[in-house]
């Protein structure tokens, strides 16, 4: 099978195009018998040269996201010369809280451009992105999504299958615990995680645990805004700014605990990925409630949201480390060593052969 992977994030965000498009397209190049493509969203858009001769030679188009605009018409253009077109998204563009950054281009279409001289000025996108979103779900032929409930949210627009994020193993084993003072509990994500810090009740018990527990060190990674937030003494707090996923595991080896909160009906649409990253570096952690990490519950220590609820799993942790560490060196590492792209590859090719064979069945 032949496949070209749409990539629409930009450098400054890169992430969402590693986990769904990156990964997976090296692991299927290393198969031997299927290939893999990666081309530029905008290139995809404006049919240049090199796109029209890799979408020419794929069988599969999968498109990251974007689906707006002239990519509409692209992928119109490639479902005319029987592609399939999937599309992938590992967000709830429709759940998107007003707060969050990307609220006003995804619900109002609002965004800021440059001019060739630097200067920036607005713009809209008529109608808002959202609803060519739906449109574009509707045109292709099936969607690929890393959570359960967002399969579920979008079901009636087109066929959606669940494909979860997997781990690029060797990024993260042989890595040995960067030596540090005290415990350090870390986080790290990108800019849309703001709400989830302010409404869960973390921060209240990050700032009694720190009171209580003097040793230990608050690790924020990517988004300063939580870092200013979180209300300890600056000496308990420590700030690294977002890295390449090359370099991400050596933050995560830092880590003695990892937290994971979540808040509300957007969160509860993300994928498993920041908890298997713990497991796989052997790091205990905390997590909330919710569908994003159900499937991990007996690896780790899930909680409701509640300042007290966790504070008291935290202390638990810090005050009997040893034990959780070496219980994470156990079935959560196991597990997560089960969950590299390595070893799954095959079930994202059946799902794209699955919905490459239905899309002919329905001529």
């Amino acid at each position: 099978m032949k496949i070209v992977y749409v990539v629409a994030d930009s450098t400054e965000e890169w992430n969402s195009a590693e986990w769904r498009c990156v990964i997976p397209a090296r692991a299927i190049q290393a198969t031997g018998r299927h290939s893999a493509t990666l081309i530029r969203i905008d290139h995809f858009a404006y049919h240049t040269p090199e796109v029209q001769s890799a979408c020419e030679e794929a069988e599969v188009i999968v498109v990251q996201r974007n689906a707006f605009g002239p990519v509409l018409q692209a992928m119109q253009y490639w479902k005319a010369r029987d592609k399939t077109i999937i599309l992938d998204f590992d967000d709830a563009y429709h759940l998107i809280p007003p707060q969050a950054k990307n609220y006003t281009f995804w619900a109002e279409g609002r965004l800021t451009q440059t001019d060739p001289n630097g200067k920036p000025f607005h713009t809209t996108i008529q109608p808002p992105p959202l609803t060519q979103f739906q449109w574009g779900l509707q045109l292709a032929h099936a969607a690929t999504v890393p959570s359960r409930l967002l399969a579920s949210d979008w079901q009636t627009h087109t066929p959606i299958h669940y494909v979860p994020n997997y781990l690029d193993l060797p990024r993260y084993l042989n890595l040995r615990p960067t030596p540090h003072e005290g415990i350090v509990i870390g986080w790290g994500g990108s800019l849309s995680h703001l709400h989830s810090f302010t409404e869960s009740g973390v921060l209240k018990a990050l700032r009694r645990v720190c009171l209580r527990r003097p040793q230990v060190r608050i690790l924020i990674c990517g988004d300063e805004r939580i870092f200013q937030a979180l209300n300890v003494s600056q000496s308990q707090k420590f700030f690294l700014p977002w890295t390449d996923p090359d370099k991400w595991p050596q933050y995560l080896s830092m880590f003695d605990i990892g937290i994971a909160p979540l808040q509300g009906a957007y969160d509860q649409r993300r994928s498993w990925i920041k908890v298997l990253e713990y497991m796989i570096m052997k790091v205990p952690w905390v997590a909330s409630q919710g569908a994003p990490y159900e499937d991990l519950k007996d690896f780790g220590t899930l909680v409701r949201n509640d300042p007290y609820a966790w504070e008291n799993a935290l202390l638990e942790l810090i005050d009997h480390l040893g034990d959780y560490k070496e219980h994470a060196e156990r079935e959560p590492y196991l597990f997560a060593l089960s969950q590299g792209i390595q070893e799954n590859v095959n079930t994202i090719l059946n799902t794209y052969a699955h919905i490459r064979s239905t899309h002919f069945l329905q001529g």
